[in-house]
This record gives C-alpha cells, structure tokens and sequence, in this order.
C-alpha cells in the first residue's frame, strides 16, 4: 500500500472542508492509504514554535504530502507557517525527498491572492526536494451556478473561494476540484511508489 497525508489548517472551516474533498477522492484509488492531520493551536508552543513530533512522524512515513492553507493577507497562516519552520529538519536531512506533493488554498475571493499561497507551497515542497504535483484538470468556463470544475485556472495547485465565516461555500465546483485532485495526487503517489520498489 502506498500513503498519502494531508496536512492542513482550517481557519474557519472552508480549508477543512477542501482537505475532507481531497482526502475523499484519494480515497477511491485503490491501494492508497488516505490520513488526514490539522494543525491546532494544541501543536504549537507560543516561544519555540512546533511541538508535535507524532504528526512530522506519521508525514515521514508517507509517501506522498498535502499541504493545505486559507490565504491570510497573500500568504499561508502562522499556523501552517509554525509547521512549515519545523519542516527545516528534513531539509537538513533530505528526509523528504522524492515524497509525492500537492496544496490547496481558500480564500474569500476568487482570486484572493490564492496563487502566492500556492507558489509558497510548492516552494516548500521544492525546498523539501520533493516531486510537485499540479492538478491535471482542464478548466471549465465560468459557469455561474458553482459547479464548474476549477474555473479560476488554478493549475499548480486547487484554489477554492471560502468566503466569509457561516457561508455556505466552498461551491459544489471548488469540491468537486479538490476531489478530482485527490485522485490525481493518490495515483501519482501509488505509480511513484510502485516504480520506485
């Protein structure tokens, strides 16, 4: 069995939401095991950053990463940001080279500065030495009911329009994008995997 981890925080739901769909449509590939980790405020220790090692642990262990985040003010969270810091380690190391990755982003708007979010997320995943994963999916054209499969052209990563706390997005389309993406990111991680044994 090949694994894939998320790794995600959700600020007002509509990330976890995002990382519900992706970890939905991993799901359905056969022969890939699908986990999901948020970060909380529980993991990060206000002076020396990130403090749980259970979780870099079970991302060691996998063959392939997501990374999520909302878009806060053209960046990834602090919270996602305390993650990525304690990342360094495997940079030292190369402890996470050639592990399969991807991202999502939300943001309240459909352009949000979501890209930045997305160019800083596989940045991350470079630095790691990791082997970048874009979405695969042809966008639709704006279809103004909410069920176009990405159609802002997000194609490094999955872009998602959260809006405001208490909506009821993310759009049928934005989930149906993270869902096609999780199947895209399993079998890229199972074909890896498998050619690499």
């Amino acid at each position: 069995m090949s694994n894939l981890s998320i790794i995600f925080h959700t600020g007002f739901g509509h990330t976890g939401r995002t990382a519900e769909a992706v970890a939905s449509g991993a799901a359905t590939v056969d022969g890939v095991d699908v986990g999901t980790h948020e970060i909380t405020a529980g993991q990060i220790d206000p002076e020396q950053g990130w403090s749980d090692d259970s979780v870099l642990q079970a991302l060691t262990d996998a063959d392939g990463i997501v990374f999520g985040a909302p878009t806060y003010m053209g960046s990834v969270s602090w919270q996602f940001q305390a993650f990525a810091y304690a990342t360094a380690q495997f940079w030292m190391s190369n402890g996470w080279q050639d592990k399969i990755a991807g991202g999502f982003t939300t943001s309240s708007f459909p352009s949000g500065d979501k890209s930045s979010t997305l160019a800083y997320l596989s940045t991350l995943a470079a630095q790691l030495r990791m082997v970048w994963v874009g979405t695969g999916t042809p966008s639709s054209t704006l279809t103004g009911d909410g069920k176009g499969v990405d159609p802002y052209g997000f194609y490094r990563g999955v872009g998602v329009v959260g809006g405001r706390p208490g909506s009821d997005l993310p759009s049928e389309g934005d989930l149906l994008t993270a869902e096609l993406y999780g199947v895209r990111l399993a079998e890229a991680t199972r074909r890896w995997t498998r050619g690499a044994s």
